[in-house]
């Protein structure tokens, strides 16, 4: 398993980002204008990026690689749900976990769903 610096910079740099949003006081989040079912939805997406990202920052085995990335964005998304519970106006949520669970279950399926061709473009420029 080799990692790829620069990518591993932005994978960082993502959640890091993830942790800001989580960090925010919930009367903060309000005052943006994200609200309810929003607010929760934005898991999903975050969480599928933050997969991607992270996939991309890795090169090895395949299956290596899927196991490494989801074991630890599971744990990360636990960690963060759980920081949660001491920020003002916030509260960690198994819900909200889940639909952390989702998004990195469409980030895998997005990566392998896209793989037959960022195979046929690594052979192509090869040539």
């Amino acid at each position: 398993m080799r990692i790829v610096p620069l990518r591993a910079m932005v994978a960082l740099l993502y959640m890091g980002c993830v942790v800001t949003l989580t960090a925010l006081p919930g009367r903060e989040v309000a005052r943006w204008g994200f609200r309810g079912t929003v607010l929760d939805l934005m898991h999903i997406p975050l969480f599928t990026g933050l997969t991607l990202v992270t996939l991309w920052a890795l090169v090895g085995p395949r299956m290596t690689r899927l196991v490494l990335v989801v074991t630890s964005i599971v744990i990360f998304a636990a960690a963060d749900e759980v920081m949660q519970h001491w920020v003002p106006g916030r509260v960690a949520s198994l819900a909200d976990f889940a639909r952390d669970a989702l998004g990195i279950a469409i980030g895998i399926a997005l990566a392998e769903g896209m793989r037959p061709l960022t195979v046929a473009w690594k052979r192509e420029t090869e040539r």
